[in-house]
């Protein structure tokens, strides 16, 4: 019962951190002239992926693997899935032109890239294949950055840099207790690794994400959520298992099944962009992507 509460405390710290960090970021984007889906692709993608990193490291460090992939990809499957779908269901999610045609689809590609280097590469992430996704990473950021233009900041706050370091500071260690004590709890329950990081740590770690857009979209600024999911996700599939290589090679053979998985949920919420009236993700689009990690939870319960 400690874990569970202790869980339970650090979410609430979560969700008031975030939303502190949240109306500096934006503040920051407003004063130095910068998109909204730029700042979210990459200032606040990273802020909320860092527990997602630091798992991801430590647990390779550490010998368990198994919690290193399955988190990476749990994480970016639960992404462009579940929260997608979820923010779907309860709020009017609309994209732009730019996003269908440019942001979305840089993803994707990604994505596929990443599964093919995992082909040619005999699926081991070794040193070298992680320096060419970090590498793939920085392009897509530089890509970002030059397609993304338009300045729809919305913000009345000060920008302040301690409101800023503090806020990232705790959403850090917050996001950490509370993953930490889900696992904990989870373990006295006997689940495995492998479940534990597709399930237990990807939503877990997913919580900073979910409660960032939620707090952005109430502040109006819809690209900023956008970027940060996306943002998100390209750090779990490239940045992440990139970093781990540096200290021991991945084996993802065993979990071929699970990526290519990933590149169709991928590939499904890019149909739903293009096929959405207005450019709007609507809640039966929201159900299906619910769905596609409802059927992932069935195929892994197999």
């Amino acid at each position: 019962m400690i874990n569970i509460l202790i869980a339970l405390i650090s979410l609430a710290v979560l969700l008031k951190s975030a939303d502190l960090f949240i109306d500096q970021s934006v503040a920051f984007a407003k004063k130095i002239k910068i998109s909204s889906f730029l700042i979210g692709f990459t200032l606040i993608s990273l802020g909320t992926s860092l527990p997602d990193i630091v798992i991801g490291i430590y647990s390779t460090i550490t010998n368990n693997q198994e919690i290193t992939i399955s988190t990476f990809i749990g994480s970016a499957l639960v992404n462009v899935s579940l929260l997608l779908g979820v923010l779907a269901l309860f709020t009017k999610y609309k994209l732009s032109d730019i996003d269908v045609k440019k942001n979305i689809p840089v993803t994707l590609g990604s994505s596929i890239i990443f599964l093919l280097l995992l082909v040619i590469f005999k699926f081991q992430i070794t040193w070298v294949m992680g320096i060419i996704t970090i590498s793939i990473l920085l392009i897509s950021i530089f890509f970002a950055s030059k397609n993304n233009h338009t300045i729809t900041v919305k913000s009345d706050i000060k920008f302040k840099l301690i409101y800023l370091i503090l806020s990232f500071v705790l959403l850090i260690i917050a996001g950490r207790l509370c993953v930490d004590n889900l696992v904990l709890a989870s373990e006295k329950f006997g689940i495995s690794q492998t479940a534990v990081g597709f399930f237990i740590l990807a939503i877990g770690v997913s919580l900073p994400e979910l409660v960032t857009c939620f707090a952005v979209i109430k502040k109006g600024n819809l690209q900023l959520s956008l970027g940060n999911i996306l943002g998100a996700t390209m750090i779990n599939i490239l940045l992440i298992p990139g970093l781990s290589s540096f200290f021991k090679t991945l084996d993802v053979k065993n979990f071929s099944l699970e990526i290519f998985f990933l590149v169709f949920a991928i590939l499904i919420f890019y149909i739903f962009a293009i096929l959405g009236r207005k450019r709007l993700i609507s809640k039966g689009e929201g159900i299906g992507l619910i769905l596609v990690y409802i059927i992932f939870v069935i195929i892994q319960s197999l």
